[in-house]
């Protein structure tokens, strides 16, 4: 797509979506890293209202299945939950990361921590509190969030990105990966090179069995791990309803509060998961784990 069309089509996105939400602001492509000649960017949404106080910060991480989709997604992909948000006084910070065409895991966990660790120097300007926040997202963004949220209680463990300058109080994961090794060998087929997974890690999961468990969340769930929610359909052929449900039974384990959602009769990314049927679970798990402070 055109480059123009494609940045007339996010603005008219963002118009729609501002007559339907009331007020509400967005600095559009902060430069938060540059590697190279790339720069990487992320998007700052905030309502105007209650601007005298710093807002609570949520980081949404966009899907695509490690290799494709952007920030620009998220009016479109989850307008009710955006607008829920920005209603209730948080701010999100939607970001980009280098994709699996172009690099492997760790490298874009590395960019999501940059750009929290980012969002954390730059808090005072930006009238944000980054100290605390909460990781949401959808798909391979699901992964990714809950990636960051298990291994920033568990940091001892990691050795491949920057420490971090915040703390994690939330995770909010739709339809996302959890079990790397698992995912790999889904349903018993055989697993390409090719495959999403694949791709992601560098080659196939079983052939990089520690690679793969580095990079799987339920390999960091411990009796520090923050609170977490998952939505999932039960005929999800991408991202197996089994995916949620092994990190629900890891979290279980250690008595890790969470939630589990389950959708009878719908696939990946479906419609459902951002209607009032469940978005105002995730606004009540907000709500629980990362308050907004009225004045």
């Amino acid at each position: 797509m055109n480059l123009k069309i494609k940045a007339l089509m996010t603005s008219l996105l963002l118009f729609s979506f501002a007559t339907m939400a009331g007020d509400f602001k967005v600095e559009k492509n902060i430069v938060f890293k540059a590697v190279g000649e790339k720069e990487i960017k992320l998007d700052l949404y905030t309502p105007t209202t209650n601007a005298e106080a710093k807002f609570p910060l949520l980081v949404w991480v966009h899907g695509g299945a490690w290799k494709r989709g952007s920030k620009d997604a998220i009016p479109e992909k989850n307008p009710l939950l955006l607008q829920s948000v920005l209603k209730a006084g948080y701010a999100l910070a939607s970001v980009d990361y280098r994709l699996s065409g172009e690099v492997d895991f760790p490298a874009p966990v590395q960019d999501i921590n940059d750009a929290l660790n980012y969002l954390n120097e730059h808090a005072d300007r930006l009238n944000i509190n980054a100290d605390e926040l909460v990781m949401m997202g959808r798909s391979a963004g699901g992964h990714l969030a809950g990636f960051i949220g298990a291994t920033n209680s568990a940091y001892s463990k990691v050795n491949f990105y920057e420490p971090p300058k915040y703390q994690v109080l939330g995770v909010v994961s739709f339809f996302g990966p959890t079990d790397l090794l698992a995912l790999g060998s889904k349903s018993g087929k055989k697993t390409s090179k090719k495959s999403s997974v694949s791709r992601f890690l560098g080659d196939i999961p079983s052939h990089i069995p520690e690679v793969a468990r580095q990079a799987s969340t339920t390999t960091y769930i411990n009796e520090n791990t923050p609170p977490y929610i998952q939505l999932h359909g039960t005929v999800d052929k991408r991202v197996p309803l089994s995916q949620s449900e092994i990190l629900k039974a890891r979290l279980d384990e250690y008595g890790i509060a969470n939630q589990l959602f389950i959708e009878e009769g719908v696939g990946h990314s479906a419609p459902v998961f951002d209607t009032e049927k469940y978005v105002p679970h995730v606004m009540d798990f907000l709500t629980k784990y990362l308050p907004v402070q009225h004045h």
